[in-house]
């Protein structure tokens, strides 16, 4: 399978995963959330049962024992099989959930009865059952939760996205004239170079005014970073210097489209063509351990900076990354007098 297509199954999957109302429960906080939780509504029976002045330890000890144990085992099962009920309707995948804990309550209930038949409530069908009602009650509260808190958060996404879709689109006019400008004063002089800038300008816009936010890859994020640098290159001539650190081959990283060419645009607007004698700009991709990529966007600064942007498009990225790939992605900002540095670090494909 090609990266692009690598690429569109990746994004699928992560679309069903991010819309299923089954959250990710395999991870560290999930799981301190559900101790605490666990630990408040087993101090809730227990209080129920009893007065405070006749609380016992032993006995909120030994139910915390037993809910704790249904509660690890039943979300250890729901996050390995997440991935199979994504495929299914709300309610079947809802209903499977409950019955899987139901099934892990008795399987404790019955163990608790076996080890402990003298410390545990009436060893009877009467307290399973009683177990049972109370498991099938918060376990129906909690899908609810879920179900609830997914539909807020598809609703806010794709109000994210709506507006990602018009942050996108919302490229500077200055490059495309100073790219016509070029290119008119080349049609008389150099009508072969004129015919490379436009097939360049027209790749770009392709990209740009693509509206339905397909993701892409780094090679193809350095392909269209090089386009545009070409064309900047024809405009500034040697007032512009470029370095490129790539490896070798390029990693298979998944991308939001066009998050390379805004940071080159922005090194050349605020630090190349403010300086007389040009500037510098470097991009850089290494691997920071097997399943994290960093990408960094550096440029020189000049001695009286110009007025800074409204960092529309470092927002936009900022955003689009988040969408893509939540806390596992992150945009971060260095800079000193001498320099400028935007740097990205993004989640490898395992």
């Amino acid at each position: 399978m090609s990266m692009p297509a690598r690429a569109a199954e990746h994004s699928r999957k992560q679309q069903l995963l991010e819309a299923f109302f089954l959250p990710d429960l395999c991870n560290t906080r999930a799981i301190l959330y559900l101790l605490a939780v666990s630990e408040g509504l087993v101090m809730i029976l227990t209080l129920m049962e009893s007065t405070l002045e006749a609380f016992s330890m032993q006995r909120f000890g030994l139910v915390s024992l037993f809910v704790q144990w249904v509660a690890l085992i039943s979300v250890a099962l729901l996050c390995q099989l997440r991935r199979l009920l994504v495929g299914l309707q709300v309610l079947t995948a809802s209903l499977l959930a409950l019955l899987l804990v139901q099934l892990v309550t008795l399987a404790v209930g019955l163990m608790a009865d076996w080890l402990w038949p003298s410390l545990a409530y009436d060893t009877d069908w009467l307290w399973l059952g009683r177990n049972a009602l109370v498991s099938a009650l918060v376990t129906a509260l909690a899908l609810r939760y879920f179900y609830v808190q997914s539909q807020w958060r598809m609703q806010a996404q794709a109000e994210l996205r709506a507006r990602l879709a018009a942050l996108q689109a919302n490229i500077r006019p200055h490059f495309f004239f100073n790219t016509l400008n070029t290119v008119a004063a080349l049609i008389v002089t150099d009508p072969d170079k004129a015919e490379t800038m436009l097939l360049d300008l027209a790749q770009l816009f392709r990209v740009v005014l693509n509206g339905d936010d397909q993701p892409s890859t780094l090679a193809q994020e350095v392909e269209l970073g090089q386009r545009y640098l070409d064309i900047e290159r024809t405009r500034l001539g040697e007032r512009l210097r470029v370095e490129w650190q790539l490896p070798e081959p390029m990693p298979d990283v998944v991308l939001p489209s066009l998050v390379l060419q805004p940071l080159l645009e922005n090194a050349i607007y605020h630090g190349v063509q403010p300086m007389r004698q040009g500037g510098w700009v470097r991009v850089n991709a290494r691997q920071l351990s097997p399943r994290q990529l960093c990408i960094e966007v550096t440029n020189a600064r000049p001695e009286k900076p110009t007025a800074r942007g409204n960092g529309i498009a470092q927002q936009n990225i900022g955003a689009r990354l988040a969408a893509m790939f939540g806390d596992d992605a992150r945009l971060q900002i260095h800079e000193t007098p001498e320099q400028y540095q935007v740097r990205l670090l993004v989640p490898v494909a395992a």
